[in-house]
C-alpha cells in the first residue's frame, strides 16, 4: 500500500469545493490507461482531495513496447523507449475553478535523496529529429505523453505518460499544482518503482 501525503497552501482565501459525484472519479483512471495492453497494472495511487483528482500508476516496459511496436515504430525507437521509465497519469478537476498542470513544477525523488531526471517533450523531439524517426510514429508518440502544461477548466481531464531516466530502486513524486482561486495544492506520493526498464 503506498502512502499518500496531500497538503494545502492558500495564497487568499480556502476553497471549498462542492461535493457533487461524478462518473469520472471512477472512470477517468480506466480512460487514461486505456491505451495500454492489459499488461499494464492499474494504478499504483489515486487521490481524490479538494475537487482533484489524481491517478498514478507506472507503466510495464513489455507493455509499452508492444504497444508502440504494434504502431509500426522503428527498432532505434523502440530501443529508446525500453531504456524509459514511464509514470502513467490521470487528472480531473471537479474543482469550480481552474487547476493547472504544470510538469515544471514536479519532482521525482530518488531513495537516496537525488533527483530523479524527466525527460522532457523537447529532449524527446531532439532524439527523434536526431534519429530521424518517422512523423507519423513521433506524432504518436507525443500522443501518449502528459502535457508539459495544461490549464484544466472545470470538468476537464488529462492524461498521458510521464518520461524519466529509469532510477534504481524506489523513488517519490512531489507534485504541485496552482488553482484559479490561489491555492496551491501540493501531492507526495512514495514507493514508486519503475516496472522492469532498462538502464
Amino acid at each position: 500500500m503506498i502512502n499518500i501525503s496531500f497538503t494545502l497552501t492558500d495564497s487568499r482565501h480556502r476553497h471549498k469545493a462542492g461535493r457533487f459525484p461524478s462518473v469520472w472519479t471512477i472512470c477517468f483512471p480506466a480512460l487514461f490507461l486505456f491505451w495500454l495492453p492489459t499488461t499494464a497494472q492499474t494504478a499504483d495511487a489515486r487521490i481524490v482531495r479538494d475537487g482533484m483528482v489524481l491517478s498514478i500508476g507506472m507503466r510495464h516496459a513489455e507493455g509499452v513496447g508492444a504497444f508502440y511496436a504494434a504502431r509500426g515504430f522503428p527498432k532505434t525507437m523502440l530501443e529508446a523507449i525500453g531504456q524509459t521509465c514511464f509514470v502513467g497519469v490521470g487528472l480531473y478537476n471537479e474543482r469550480r475553478d481552474t487547476l493547472w498542470l504544470e510538469l515544471a513544477n514536479w519532482r521525482f525523488t530518488a531513495a537516496d535523496g537525488r533527483p530523479v531526471r524527466r525527460i522532457t517533450r523537447p529532449e524527446w523531439d531532439a532524439r527523434w529529429q536526431a534519429m530521424n524517426a518517422p512523423y507519423a510514429a513521433r506524432a504518436t508518440f507525443d500522443w501518449t505523453q502528459l502535457p508539459e502544461s495544461r490549464d484544466l477548466q472545470p470538468g476537464e481531464p488529462v492524461g498521458g505518460n510521464v518520461a524519466m531516466l529509469a532510477p534504481a530502486g524506489e523513488f517519490s513524486l512531489t507534485a504541485r499544482f496552482r488553482t484559479g482561486s490561489g491555492e496551491v495544492l501540493e501531492v507526495t506520493v512514495p514507493g514508486l518503482r519503475c516496472q522492469e526498464a532498462g538502464p
